[in-house]
């Protein structure tokens, strides 16, 4: 009991595999299969009626006699379930469905008479089988032009030098490198201007707030002199007169800023000249 469940067998240092004997079977065996009938039968011995459908024990061959376009045709051997007679019928690939050889007679089916009479109008009907001929070479064509476009695509692909095509394939990353290269310094001197840009702003925004920064001082300064000094009238005629040059000197620019410590230097100089007369 246990030998039937190992998976490895014992095979011995001396085992020769080429002297066992080969297990040759014919072509034409028979193999036992059950299968259900594909159509309605009448025995030809005892007249029992055999639906279809029904399930029987058979064997199956090869039919060796018979072939369609290289398929092969099975026949099947079945017993009448009455009188025990043999009953043969075999596949028909060409048209789809099973013949009855022999033991038997089929039953009328419409659809068989359809089939017939659809073929017996095909022979018949001239055009129609011009029109299928010509259906057929049609498709025949297709099938040799697409055979000749293999054809020419294939005696391409074999004049294809690899190395040009290697070569080509190089210059063209080489190109778009060198592209991508000179985009990245366009983007990079860009980007300098613009940070020069914003220093440039930025000194000139200090250099005001300094001006303005110094401006307050003198005025600071100026009016401080003039309380100290005694002088009640002064430090408004000081406060319009610095209004008055502020404006000048936002029509000016930056440019007179120096002018402007000059003549407030002036101006303090008139005060305080004034203020001892």
């Amino acid at each position: 009991m246990g030998e039937r469940k190992v998976l490895n067998k014992y095979y011995p240092p001396d085992f020769d595999p080429t002297l066992l004997p080969r297990n040759r079977k014919p072509r034409d065996r028979q193999i036992e299969v059950r299968i259900m009938i594909p159509f309605t039968l009448c025995c030809s011995m005892c007249k029992e009626f055999s639906y279809r459908g029904k399930k029987f024990n058979s064997k199956k061959e090869i039919a060796q006699d018979v072939t369609y376009l290289g398929i092969h045709i099975h026949r099947f051997f079945i017993k009448c379930p009455r009188c025990a007679s043999e009953i043969v019928f075999r596949t028909d690939p060409e048209h789809a469905d099973y013949i009855l050889e022999h033991g038997a007679t089929r039953n009328y089916e419409v659809w068989n008479d359809r089939r017939g009479e659809d073929e017996d109008e095909d022979e018949n009907d001239v055009m129609k089988a011009l029109e299928k001929k010509t259906h057929d070479n049609k498709i025949e064509m297709d099938i040799l032009d697409a055979l000749d476009d293999a054809k020419t695509l294939n005696a391409r692909h074999q004049k294809v030098d690899m190395d040009k095509v290697l070569e080509k394939l190089r210059k063209e990353q080489e190109s778009g490198d060198a592209r991508d290269k000179i985009e990245l310094d366009d983007e990079e001197e860009e980007l300098v201007e613009q940070t020069e840009f914003e220093k440039n702003v930025r000194r000139i925004s200090e250099d005001e707030e300094k001006a303005r920064e110094r401006e307050r001082e003198l005025v600071m300064a100026a009016t401080k002199a003039a309380i100290t000094g005694g002088v009640q009238a002064q430090p408004k005629r000081l406060a319009g007169v610095l209004v008055k040059r502020k404006a000048e000197e936002a029509a000016d620019g930056e440019g007179s800023a120096k002018g402007q410590k000059t003549e407030l230097a002036g101006l303090l100089g008139g005060y305080s000249s004034s203020s001892s007369d």
